[in-house]
């Protein structure tokens, strides 16, 4: 047992303990808590235990926002035996010290047993209350106090009124004593059940005692009693009043907790569900901030942290829509004041309470993930409602913390999948640039060393040979520059284009071997326009006609054509050559997939063509597929979102 302030053993693995009261002495014990707990850098965690007869009183609310405003984490539980709650829960959380204040030497050596026997591994701080015998430990709200006691004693006189009508009824209707001291029994126990105050019972009990004297005992209109027996039934009555006024006060307290547990429950349960179906932080701000204004009906102001920097503060009043509004120079001082020490300020809390707004810190840990900022016009919250708000903020704090790390994961995973990318890249690019590079290159050589010796035929297929190699090239920096453009987010250029327009100067570039082919082109008669990016869209027919030149027989037919359906702009190439091999259909739009049997973009090719057009067409909201015709061929038809033209 120790009655000191020093920190003595405390550790960064310390975790203190400090319990609350309504006592003026009791802000002194937090204080020396929370310096003890900041010197160790240690949690600290504020209890109070609320028993059956303890009402929330304004020295208490002060003590707990005293311990909030030092970082505690506040905690109430409601129990018959204070001790023995606090010793369950120190037990439970792993508390290593416990901090409490003491007044009364008979009271403080009963409480330190006590503690000693239950918590015999914990160390037990007793600060001694030097304001004990100059100010009472409670400090009632009289106001209500008042209130209650005139409506109890009202409740009381009516109920004892409506008795001794009763009874005079069956006095001269010759009823025996014996039902009219039934009645008034009767009287009393509702007295009991139906008031706040053991003590009314009580009084009832004696208002029936000397109204039943008065009025119907021999010689009546007098307080005389000649017969001992009735002050056996007079004790009797008043016992069992207090017995019952006792017991209704107990089963009142139970019945209350256990409602507003049920509340609490059934308010978390809700938010939680609806939290874990937030897909995205703004979702969960949302959920958060619109489950708060149900269960308090108060306006919110929301400020995001991202990046480390405050956003906008987004305003959601009870009946209007969220709008964004700026907030005076003292609640940014506030705010500001918040997010460097992550608790909260504002009203009815003893940083900045002239506030007309509390603002709490919704943060995990050493993050913050946001501000809340709630108005506090109406009155200050009820317990129920503080411990619901937070338990929100704990589950909204979490639930953002886990899209955080879903986040961080997802650009981890990116950034991993984009160096594979670029070192396949890299590694394809070194390996087929050199061999139309060295085709190239040779060429030129052999014109340069001998251009008079060689025959024009040869000359001829030497020009052919660099002219192919150098349109390879080109198609390749083309496609890696639509790469580029789409791997770094550049946003496409949408314009509204007339599709057999787009794709007749698609045609225009072609491979020149496509005068090997029959080329047909297939053209919807209507006038059909698609919202794309022109010059992507021409690189994916493009590929795609390239494509089928090159993997089918000279002398075999390629189809190209448009149709509507739906509201969606289909584009087709189909060739009847041998097809692609069923194995290889699902990896054909793969990065660097060149097939086992040259399929796709293989013959000198980065396996990139087909990659490429299913980004460009994703990007564009559409689908793209490959197939395999009947009897044989091969076919690849993607769609664009149609605009509708004026009729």
């Amino acid at each position: 047992m120790e009655d000191i302030e020093i920190q003595g053993s405390l550790s960064k693995n310390s975790k203190i303990l400090v319990c609350i009261s309504g006592s003026p002495s009791n802000p002194k014990v937090i204080r020396i808590a929370s310096r003890n707990a900041l010197l160790a850098q240690c949690p600290l965690t504020a209890l109070y235990v609320t028993a059956k007869d303890t009402s929330r009183n304004a020295m208490l609310e002060q003590n707990i926002d005293l311990a909030k405003s030092l970082g505690a984490n506040f905690v109430s539980l409601h129990s018959d035996d204070v001790i023995i709650a606090i010793a369950d829960y120190a037990k439970d959380n792993q508390i290593t010290d416990l901090y409490i204040g003491m007044s009364g030497q008979d009271r403080q050596q009963t409480v330190s047993k006590r503690l000693t026997k239950l918590l015999p591994s914990i160390a037990i701080h007793i600060i001694p209350n030097e304001l004990s015998d100059l100010t009472p430990s409670r400090i009632q709200d009289h106001r209500q106090l008042h209130r209650n006691l005139l409506a109890d004693t009202l409740r009381m006189l009516l109920i004892m009124t409506v008795a001794t009508i009763v009874s005079l009824f069956f006095y001269y209707s010759r009823f025996s004593n014996a039902n009219i001291i039934t009645i008034y029994i009767l009287a009393v126990l509702i007295t009991s059940i139906t008031t706040s105050e053991k003590r009314q019972g009580v009084i009832a009990a004696i208002l029936y005692i000397l109204l039943f004297n008065y009025l119907f005992l021999e010689p009546r209109f007098t307080l005389r009693v000649y017969d001992p027996s009735y002050m056996v039934t007079y004790i009797v009555t008043i016992f069992a009043a207090f017995l019952t006024g006792t017991l209704s006060a107990q089963m009142k307290e139970s019945t209350r907790n256990a409602r507003e547990n049920a509340y609490q429950a059934r308010v978390l349960l809700n938010a939680t569900k609806l939290l874990e179906k937030a897909e995205t932080t703004d979702d969960v701000f949302k959920i958060t901030v619109n489950q708060l204004i149900q269960l308090l009906g108060r306006n919110i102001i929301l400020f995001h942290i991202q990046d480390g920097k405050l956003g906008e503060p987004l305003h959601y009043h009870v009946k209007e829509q969220v709008r964004i509004e700026p907030v005076s120079e003292k609640d940014r001082e506030i705010i500001a004041w918040v997010y460097r020490n992550k608790t909260r300020a504002g009203a009815y809390t003893s940083r900045f309470p002239d506030s007309d707004y509390q603002y709490l810190a919704i943060t995990t840990n050493d993050k913050i993930y946001g501000i809340l900022g709630i108005d506090m016009h109406a009155r200050e919250f009820s317990e129920v409602e503080q411990t619901i708000l937070l338990s929100i903020l704990g589950e909204c704090s979490i639930h953002l913390e886990n899209k955080h790390i879903s986040n961080e994961r997802e650009r981890a995973m990116v950034f991993a999948e984009n160096e594979r990318f670029r070192a396949n890249l890299l590694r394809s690019i070194s390996h087929d640039l050199r061999t139309p590079l060295t085709s190239i290159s040779g060429d030129a050589f052999n014109l340069m060393q001998g251009e008079t010796q060689l025959s024009h035929d040869e000359r001829k297929q030497i020009y052919t040979d660099i002219y192919d190699d150098s349109m390879w090239l080109i198609n390749m920096v083309e496609n890696l520059l639509s790469i580029s453009k789409l791997k770094e987010g550049i946003h496409l250029t949408m314009t509204e284009e007339v599709v057999a327009d787009v794709m007749q100067e698609a045609l225009k570039h072609i491979d020149r071997h496509a005068a090997e082919h029959h080329l047909i082109k297939k053209f919807d008669h209507e006038f059909l326009m698609a919202t794309m990016d022109t010059r992507l869209i021409m690189q994916v027919i493009l590929n795609l006609v390239n494509n089928a030149i090159k993997y089918t027989e000279p002398g075999s037919t390629i189809t190209l054509s448009d149709k509507r359906e739906g509201n969606k702009i289909v584009i087709t190439v189909e060739d009847d050559g041998p097809g692609v091999d069923p194995e290889e259909l699902p990896h054909i739009f793969d990065a660097f997939y060149t097939g086992r049997h040259s399929v796709a973009d293989a013959s000198r090719s980065l396996g990139l063509g087909l990659s490429l057009s299913r980004s460009i067409v994703q990007a564009h909201g559409g689908t793209i597929e490959a197939y395999n015709r009947t009897p044989h061929g091969a076919g690849f038809r993607f769609t664009l979102q149609e605009k509708e033209t004026e009729s």
